[in-house]
């Protein structure tokens, strides 16, 4: 098993099989047009592969706040499903959790859908903490 950045388009084009698990409404040059904007804006994908196939993704970036400080801040964490209960999804959390120790970062934060109950679960057991609610307008 290894854990890598995504870089190449190669590396993004097999990100997206797992990716659109969690954001079906991209297309591959959607999902590829729009990487390349988030990754202006400092977005870091990792993936998680096993036996030469990717199957946990997550994005994220480096935000500082006025009530955190620097944060990592999660827009995107799944694992396939035919991979799910295999320890993916917490070994690229504790990774990220690694990541945090290294730079001094003490909090991470992410989004869930509210309907995301399995998502809540693993989140839960890793030890956060659900402490906001996410409001939202369309324009």
């Amino acid at each position: 098993m290894k854990i890598a950045y995504a870089s190449t388009a190669e590396e993004l084009t097999d990100c997206f099989e797992v990716m659109k698990e969690l954001r079906p409404h991209h297309t591959t040059e959607s999902f590829l047009t729009t990487m390349e904007e988030m990754k202006k804006e400092d977005y870091h994908l990792l993936y998680l592969e096993d036996e030469n196939k990717i199957v946990s993704v997550a994005g994220f970036r480096f935000t500082t706040t006025l009530y955190d400080g620097l944060i990592i801040d999660f827009d995107d964490f799944v694992t396939l499903a035919t991979g799910r209960s295999k320890g993916y999804g917490a070994r690229m959390f504790d990774h990220l959790v690694g990541i945090a120790k290294e730079k001094g970062i003490k909090s991470i934060h992410l989004n869930s859908a509210h309907h995301r109950y399995d998502a809540h679960r693993f989140y839960l057991d890793k030890k956060m903490k659900i402490i906001a609610h996410h409001f939202r307008i369309d324009v």
